[in-house]
């Protein structure tokens, strides 16, 4: 996660009263323990969830029972229950829409809209997101609508975020910035929420690369008390840690990151993630491989277990919406049973679809880091030596010709020689003063391959070891990579590409420029 986000549709919500269905102080003390509910510590989900619960067997007013299980949803994603935090959500939607109620209505469309984000079905939140601005322009004008304004900049800043558009993100998040400012007697909410779009403004700053500003804002954030809303400030140090590893302070981001984790109040599982693998890079910056490869593993199981709570997540969001679907067919035309049935059809499909990219790109992402923890091998150490021979029956080259041979190899492995796309075994062999049958051999016994291959695999490590030293490459059409590599086709280099690494080389390029070996690192 890159941005602190809780369901904020819902934490600003503002009491409405309900008409009688009951007594008046039987009304009144429901609406008291509704107001005790929203006012909890949330990091209490627990105390949180059993009023709630209490409130909705006495109340039978809709509008409280969409409130109150609107507060559940959030409860529940404290918990980290998103299954159970989402089926709540759709619940309170059914009821929200039933009471016409905008305000309402349009909360619990972004509280679904940020889950979404959550589980990084971004288009499906951008949907929600336009549904509760619609309900928000029916607003009279006030502080109000203002602030449901401001909130609803700040969700589509974070779908902007998600999908790496940083500069289109850090500009709505201005303008949630702007709507905040803009409200006469703010509050402790509001108050939490301007700062939620300082800390943004200023995380968005981190991944355009400029990390002066994004440290103003993030200072700026900092400095703002707001005791109620603690957690915000455990992000807004992670973000601090990373301008610190950017700027070398490599010991100054550690001690922000644990100052996180030694907070009792701290329990955001994914931001625990994220520092984890934060605090092993630090760490391994700093020599100490010891505490390294203690926050690596933390990291690696934290994260293989919130990839199964957010899968279940999306089933739960799959169900609610095929519940849906079917209370649409009770009551509209039997005609549109196919299309509905079709529907369901695709969600399902998309599942598996995500559920298969998920398991791909991490598969492909294990590939990569092989390929670079290889590639530093051979920066940190150069010279490797190639006399251990593989085991064969006989030797018909004299030693003498093959010492040779292996030594005209490594000077022209290292010399580059073997990107002429030309190259043949015999031109080869004519540059070492042997024949091809010696070569043949030699490569054969010594290499582990036949000649064609090993030139390929040359040629594909040497482009490989390019872009690993020259992010300039990650711009480079792959037309150009093939040519600056030996390859006289597209094709040929990405099909020996594949059979040389186990990847393409557009997901090579695509891991690169996520690695923090490619970001730019500040000269201090």
């Amino acid at each position: 996660m890159h941005r602190f986000n809780f369901h904020i549709y819902l934490i600003i919500s503002i009491l409405l009263f309900s008409p009688f269905s009951f007594s008046q102080n039987e009304k009144q003390n429901l609406d008291s323990l509704e107001k005790v509910m929203f006012n909890m510590n949330k990091n209490k989900p627990d105390e949180i969830i059993k009023l709630g619960d209490f409130i909705l067997k006495q109340t039978s007013s809709d509008e409280q029972k969409g409130r109150v299980l609107g507060l559940l949803g959030v409860a529940y994603f404290e918990k980290n229950d998103l299954d159970k935090s989402t089926e709540l959500f759709f619940e309170a939607k059914n009821i929200a829409e039933k009471t016409g109620n905008h305000e309402l209505t349009a909360k619990i469309y972004g509280s679904i809209a940020h889950q979404y984000i959550h589980l990084k079905l971004n288009e499906k939140a951008k949907f929600y997101l336009n549904k509760a601005i619609a309900e928000i322009d029916k607003l009279p004008e006030g502080n109000k609508k203002y602030s449901l304004k401001g909130l609803s900049y700040l969700e589509l800043g974070n779908v902007e975020f998600d999908n790496q558009n940083y500069k289109i993100a850090n500009q709505n998040y201005k303008q949630s910035l702007t709507h905040f400012q803009d409200m006469i007697e703010p509050g402790m909410q509001i108050t939490y929420h301007y700062r939620r779009s300082l800390y943004n403004i200023g995380n968005s700053y981190l991944y355009m690369n400029q990390p002066d500003s994004s440290e103003f804002y993030l200072n700026k954030a900092i400095q703002i008390k707001d005791d109620k809303n603690k957690d915000l400030n455990f992000f807004i140090y992670n973000s601090l840690a990373k301008i610190y590893t950017q700027k070398g302070f490599y010991q100054r981001a550690v001690d922000s990151l644990q100052i996180v984790l030694n907070d009792q109040e701290f329990k955001d599982k994914r931001l625990e993630s994220e520092i984890y693998l934060n605090l092993s890079q630090n760490y391994k910056e700093l020599g100490n491989n010891d505490q390294y490869y203690f926050y690596n593993e933390k990291y690696i199981k934290l994260k293989d277990s919130l990839q199964l709570t957010g899968l279940n997540a999306i089933n739960s969001a799959i169900d609610a919406e095929q519940k849906d679907f079917s209370l649409a067919l009770s009551q509209s035309d039997r005609n549109n049973k196919f299309l509905i049935i079709g529907s369901i059809s695709f969600l399902i499909l998309m599942l598996i679809v995500i559920i298969y990219l998920i398991f791909k790109r991490k598969k492909e992402r294990i590939i990569f880091e092989k390929i670079i923890i290889d590639l530093k091998g051979k920066l940190e150490n150069p010279i490797v030596s190639e006399k251990e021979k593989l085991i064969k029956e006989e030797n018909s080259i004299p030693s003498s010709v093959e010492e040779e041979i292996l030594f005209k190899l490594e000077k022209f492995e290292n010399s580059q020689k073997f990107t002429n796309p030309k190259l043949t075994i015999s031109t080869l062999a004519v540059q070492l003063k042997t024949n091809t049958t010696y070569l043949s051999e030699v490569i054969n016994n010594y290499k582990g391959k036949n000649f064609n291959a090993y030139i390929n695999e040359l040629r594909i490590k040497h482009i490989c070891e390019k872009i690993y030293t020259h992010p300039e490459y990650l711009n480079y059409k792959i037309s150009y990579l093939a040519e600056e590599s030996g390859f006289t086709s597209h094709s040929s280099f990405a099909t020996v590409f594949k059979s040389v690494t186990g990847i393409s080389p557009s997901v090579f390029l695509r891991e690169a420029a996520k690695h923090d070996s490619y970001k730019p690192k500040l000269i201090k």
